[in-house]
């Protein structure tokens, strides 16, 4: 194992922000360069140091309270960036590839009223925190993409985490927009509570399961 690959396992295991872990990677491979240039052989160095996962429990082991709160934030806003990143990229696909819409009413396949309704139920279910609730309305392929904790881990990123109490509805936009042989119907709605406003824009397939949930 190189002195390289021998730091970057290490690093992999250290439970500290990647700020701190570059600090920490610096340092061990300037002390195994220096051990080396001083006449160890890499072998000798890299034994005493000891496997990986050893080696990076000691750092681990000592770290505040501080550094691991830190850490934990730090891997989470990672973890929502990914995640916003394919809804992102999910959400421009479909745009591009939905290049018809018409007004509800004109729909054949959607009720304007059961759309509206089965939006409220889903809006419902989230302002109360019941996130299986709302993943129980997905479709299969927006359940590989969401489920209950990073549903609640989007909420909890917001500028206001706590919505307070439900006040009411705005006005309801629906549209039907067709995609080769699918159709999809959109909503768009703004919603006040004692302590925000919060806009939601969902989609539904044609069987009515929920194909996009998006919040801001």
């Amino acid at each position: 194992m190189t002195a390289e690959k021998y730091v970057k396992e290490v690093a992999k295991l250290l439970k500290c922000r990647a700020s701190k872990k570059k600090e920490i990677k610096d340092k061990l491979l300037a002390d195994i360069h220096s051990a080396v240039a001083s006449g160890e052989k890499l072998e000798d160095v890299l034994a005493k140091m000891g496997i990986p996962w050893d080696y990076a429990n000691r750092y681990n082991d000592n770290f505040d309270k501080a550094e691991q709160t830190a850490a934990r934030r730090e891997k989470t806003r990672k973890i929502l960036g990914i995640v916003i990143a394919v809804l992102v990229i999910a959400g421009v696909l479909i745009y591009w590839n939905m290049p018809k819409w018409s007004d509800i009413s004109e729909s054949t396949v959607f009720s304007e009223e059961t759309v509206q309704k089965t939006a409220q139920e889903i809006i419902t279910l989230y302002g109360n925190d019941d996130y299986e609730g709302v993943v129980a309305y997905m479709t299969d392929d927006m359940k590989k993409v969401l489920n209950a904790p990073t549903l609640q881990l989007s909420k909890s990123q917001l500028a206001t985490a706590d919505f307070g109490d439900f006040q009411s509805f705005g006005e309801f936009y629906i549209s039907e927009a067709k995609q080769g042989s699918k159709r999809f119907a959109m909503v768009q709605v703004g919603v006040s509570y004692t302590k925000t406003s919060i806009t939601y824009t969902l989609t539904f397939d044609e069987e009515m399961k929920l194909a996009g949930f998006y919040i801001k």
